[in-house]
Parts: C-alpha cells; sequence; structure tokens
C-alpha cells in the first residue's frame, strides 16, 4: 500500500511539474519585440538625397516595407518615414488619412495599440509635404507609430528639425504577435551613483547657504 501510495504522489508532482513547464512554455513562445536594423540608415534623412527615397524590405514580413522620403513629386518636396504594406491594416499613426494630417508624436512609455488611426497615404505620414508644411519638432525620446499589414504594432525612434527640414531614426522596433500593443521605451533613469552626486552637490549648496545665513 505505502510503496501505491509514494508512486501515485510522484505521479502527481511529475504531471504538476509538466504542467507548469508547458505554461512556462507557451508563455515565452508568446509576444516578443524584436528590434529593427538601422545599420546604415541612422543619418540626416536616414541617408536619402533631396529628390529621392530609401527604403529598408523586408523589415518584418514582405511585402511591408519602411519608406524614407525625401522626394519631390507634382506639388513639392515630402520629407519624412511611412509603412507601406499590401492590405488596408498597415499605416503610420496619425490624425487621419489626408494630405492636411500629421504623424502622432508619442513620448517615452507610450502604448501603440489600435486606438489610433493609422494612415496610408504618405502625406499624412511624413515630417513635412507641401500641403501642410512642417510639423513641429521632435526632440529626444520622440516615437512614431505605426502598423503593418499583418498587423503587428511598431515604433520608431525619430528626432525632427522643422528648420533644416532633417530627420534621424534613433532606433526602431516591432511586435512579433498581431494585434498584441507595443510600448516605447520608458525615458532613463539616472544611475545610483549620478543620483548620489547630484543629491550630494544639492546638499552641499543648501548646507552652505544655511552657514552664509547663520553668519
Amino acid at each position: 500500500m505505502a510503496s501505491s501510495f509514494f508512486s501515485f504522489k510522484s505521479f502527481r508532482w511529475v504531471a504538476l511539474l509538466a504542467l507548469l513547464g508547458a505554461s512556462f512554455q507557451g508563455a515565452t513562445a508568446k509576444a516578443a519585440v524584436v528590434s529593427i536594423d538601422l545599420t546604415g540608415y541612422t543619418g540626416d534623412n536616414a541617408g536619402a538625397s533631396v529628390g529621392g527615397f530609401r527604403q529598408i524590405s523586408p523589415f518584418v514580413a514582405s511585402p511591408t516595407r519602411l519608406m524614407i522620403f525625401n522626394q519631390y513629386n507634382s506639388s513639392g518636396l515630402y520629407t519624412g518615414l511611412s509603412v507601406a504594406g499590401a492590405s488596408g491594416t498597415y499605416g503610420v499613426a496619425s490624425t487621419g488619412d489626408s494630405g492636411s494630417d500629421t504623424p502622432l508624436k508619442f513620448g517615452a512609455g507610450a502604448t501603440i495599440d489600435g486606438s489610433v488611426v493609422y494612415g496610408q497615404s504618405y502625406s499624412a505620414a511624413v515630417f513635412s509635404n507641401p500641403i501642410r508644411g512642417a510639423v513641429g519638432d521632435y526632440g529626444p525620446s520622440s516615437y512614431i507609430g505605426f502598423r503593418t499589414d499583418a498587423g503587428q504594432y511598431g515604433y520608431i525612434e525619430v528626432t525632427w528639425t522643422a528648420s533644416t527640414s532633417t530627420f534621424r531614426m534613433i532606433s526602431a522596433a516591432y511586435e512579433s504577435t498581431a494585434g498584441v500593443a507595443i510600448q516605447t521605451p520608458s525615458a532613463p533613469v539616472p544611475e545610483p551613483a549620478s543620483a548620489m552626486i547630484a543629491s550630494l552637490f544639492l546638499g552641499g549648496a543648501a548646507f552652505k547657504r544655511w552657514r552664509s545665513k547663520r553668519a
């Protein structure tokens, strides 16, 4: 009896461990953020000379393409980024899908999901076009969001200087699983050593003011 009891107990433990292992594997096989290789595309306007354009294709799953514009057409010069695809689900997060619309600017720690419009018109996606002019500057920790034709969400970290019509791509990534939201990187937290030095400096300054008042 004892041996059969321990055999059953052992079986239960083995079954439980197997179940936990399967659950863990399932969790790790789910969504993952995948970085996009921007090697060769981090210079001014991603290396696109005035009057031309470049593309990173495919960067997720063909036929999705990251389009880099610095190009003239019959209306004028279009400068910025756009996402091209084959179905009606792709685009850059924007206020709409016309030449008068603008790309949405996301900050650090922002969520990019299906709650916004994804314009397929490159006129709405670019930073500057002859219809509405240029958008305001994009400083550090600025991001544009996009959705691929497979329904994956992603972001591109960028800077944009309107006065010089210059943008730079810093980093980019997408969510591997369609329909799963992606979050832009959080703002960097100061290193403990840096924070300690700043605290000591502020404390010293306050102490100096206190002593001068007492004197």
